[in-house]
């Protein structure tokens, strides 16, 4: 189950996946490095505590970070978001994403909200997100998650 992606006038993206597994077991894939990268990015350096580092390498030599606000573990991750080379126009630490865990009776449903998005890079955010929590649920269930969204480099409609 994926939720549409919506990005709203308030600058907010939301997305959805349940995810078959309980919460402490999809926790471990948002705040790990080895197993973040097996679902998004390439490289990933963090630090999951609040005001510890959020960094990972979505393709190469294109890095989005920030910094973490809030850890609860088997419930929450929410961290700051942006990307460092400036190709898309959101400044490390200028935007939000929040991360539910809801338990299910059939798993975990991740809901994803990432706040404070100028206009510009709203649907690429929903796009993206839509393209990488169905990875997110197919490793954690064990299943190939299929060619990497990213792995062509960054998508050629970026704003600008």
């Amino acid at each position: 189950m994926t939720g549409a992606p919506a990005a709203d006038a308030d600058g907010v993206v939301t997305c959805q996946q349940l995810v078959p597994a309980p919460p402490d077991e999809v926790f471990r894939w948002l705040v790990r490095p080895e197993l973040l990268v097996r679902w998004i990015g390439i490289d990933a350096q963090l630090e999951p505590r609040p005001g510890g580092r959020f960094r990972f390498e979505i393709t190469d030599g294109q890095w989005c970070s920030g910094r973490y606000l809030e850890v609860i573990p088997g419930k929450r991750v929410v961290f700051t978001w942006g990307w460092e080379s400036g190709v898309i126009p959101v400044p490390p630490g200028s935007s939000t994403v929040t991360i539910d865990l809801v338990e299910r009776p059939d798993g975990t449903l991740v809901h994803l909200v990432h706040s404070d998005l100028a206009p510009e890079v709203r649907q690429l955010h929903a796009e993206g997100w839509s393209r990488f929590l169905p990875r997110l649920g197919a490793v954690v269930a064990g299943r190939d998650p299929g060619e990497d969204p990213a792995r062509g480099g960054l998508p050629p409609s970026l704003p600008g």
